[in-house]
């Protein structure tokens, strides 16, 4: 959704009076955290379908980017500017007192991506003098041990690599940091 689609979308909670908007918000953040979300029939006699999954899309996307992006007071009330300024600060209120609810749900949300965890890891290197097929060999070797928690419990996966397969574990994890760091930002 472009910001204007959203700006126009925001719009129709002003359709709502002041008891009603604070309920709607506070669903949708419900929604967010997974504990239920609002319900159009609640609401059918106000909005179109159209309008409210238009509201209810801007609003979780308005609420997941303020917290995920930390985005001050000041900017949302830029972003709420075509609203009443009774809406304004409900939208304000909501957002400040469930923000660390919605922090937690996001944060689970993305850690649920993958069902297993790295909790610790241990490495050594070893310096492989000779095997069954060559006399002189004096390669390093490194043994990394992962210790991975998943619903099975705890799990530890050892891994041998040479130089080679070192370098290319360094930069396959040096490439999911930089768009771990690029989610973030």
């Amino acid at each position: 959704m472009t910001d204007q689609n959203q700006r126009e979308c925001l719009i129709f909670l002003g359709k709502l009076d002041s008891k009603q908007t604070k309920r709607v918000l506070h669903s949708i953040v419900d929604g967010i955290c997974k504990l239920g979300r609002p319900i159009y029939q609640e609401y059918g006699e106000v909005f179109t379908l159209p309008q409210w999954w238009n509201l209810s899309d801007a609003y979780t996307g308005l609420v997941k980017q303020v917290v995920k992006e930390e985005i001050t007071k000041d900017q949302i009330l830029e972003i709420l500017s075509d609203l009443p300024d009774g809406h304004k600060q409900i939208v304000l209120d909501v957002i400040s007192v469930r923000r660390d609810d919605i922090r937690q749900s996001l944060k689970t949300e993305t850690n649920s991506i993958s069902d297993a965890v790295l909790t610790d890891f241990d490495w050594q290197v070893k310096l492989a003098l000779s095997s069954d097929k060559i006399a002189s060999v004096q390669e390093p070797i490194t043994s990394l041990d992962l210790d991975v928690q998943s619903q099975q419990g705890q799990q530890i996966h050892s891994i041998e690599l040479n130089r080679e397969d070192l370098k290319k574990l360094i930069t396959s994890l040096e490439g999911a940091n930089k768009v771990v760091q690029q989610l973030k930002s």
